[in-house]
């Protein structure tokens, strides 16, 4: 019984300690120098590398942020790239290794003469 209770515990520990996880990721641009944005926080301007962090908890599991990120350049349609947070537990492998904005020309606005 004594066996079991410091497994239990010590179990309880290991949970709280790895509640955590974080991962190093390329956010790019084509072209380069587009703004990055986090869920509407400012980051920095590409190319660049950004760490996510994944929190989790024991129990109940509880759900953690999903991450929309845009990337805007003057001159150029802003686009939007959406991971969901559905992540195997200590996993934020939702988020890829690197995120590449592709930019498109915004077309210019015609006035009538």
């Amino acid at each position: 019984m004594n066996k079991t209770i410091r497994f239990i515990f010590a179990a309880i520990i290991l949970c709280m300690v790895c509640g955590c996880t974080s991962k190093l990721v390329k956010i790019d641009s084509k072209p380069a120098f587009a703004d990055i944005r986090i869920n509407d926080e400012y980051i920095g301007k590409t190319p660049m590398y950004h760490r996510f962090y994944d929190k989790w908890y024991p129990w109940p599991i509880k759900k953690t942020d999903d991450y929309l990120i845009q990337a805007q350049l003057p001159g150029y349609e802003p686009e939007v790239q959406i991971f969901q947070e559905t992540p195997v537990l200590l996993d934020i492998s939702y988020v890829p290794d690197e995120i590449l904005f592709k930019m498109y020309p915004s077309e210019p606005i015609e006035t009538p003469e």
